[in-house]
């Protein structure tokens, strides 16, 4: 399926939603204060799909090169596991602090700390203006490791069976820079091209 010049926009618009889920998390709060926990996975699976429905247009809609292509399969696998988990935490009651197991609430974290490495790859198969592609890849690349310290620390938190010396560093990740790599795809989609 070959889709029009100038429609690799909105497949990259898509899927910039899943980060902003935290901050669109947050204003609902502020609307909803008394909804978190359903607020919190409700958001996360519809941004999931929004996302997921992006990277697969990116994938049909073949804006890439045959050999560039794959890149886009990890940000797939790992939205769909982001997607899995946030189904599993929406059916038994949406709330952490409900008991998790320790290994779905890691599963759920790193899933989402895996996002910027993801993304880089998504970035460097997706058409667009050399400058906005380089400086879209350095962003994300930048926050990969705040993402990665966190996953280091989360690994080293899950066999202690604790999670408290993670949140910190995740929700700095989760509130300043998803948004970020969100808006970086936001801004391939802006000088996106389909040559």
């Amino acid at each position: 399926m070959k889709m029009k010049a100038g429609m690799v926009k909105y497949p990259l618009v898509l899927t910039s939603a899943i980060f902003f889920w935290m901050p669109v998390t947050y204003a609902l709060l502020l609307v909803f204060p008394y909804s978190g926990p359903f607020l919190l996975t409700a958001i996360l699976i519809t941004m999931c799909t929004l996302s997921i429905a992006g990277t697969l247009l990116i994938l049909l809609g073949r804006f890439t090169k045959p050999l560039q292509r794959y890149f886009i399969f990890p940000l797939i696998l790992d939205l769909l596991a982001i997607l899995m988990f946030g189904v599993f935490l929406f059916r038994i009651g949406g709330s952490i602090s409900r008991g998790i197991p320790g290994s779905g609430w890691i599963g759920l974290a790193a899933g989402i700390l895996l996002l910027a490495p993801c993304s880089i790859a998504l970035f460097y198969s997706t058409p667009a203006a050399s400058r906005a592609r380089s400086v879209s890849i350095a962003l994300t690349a930048i926050m990969c490791i705040p993402a990665a310290t966190a996953l280091v620390i989360l690994i080293q938190d899950f066999l202690h069976n604790t999670f408290d010396s993670a949140l910190g560093l995740m929700a700095v990740y989760w509130i300043v820079c998803m948004p970020i790599i969100g808006i970086c795809y936001l801004a391939m989609a802006w000088y996106a091209n389909d040559s």
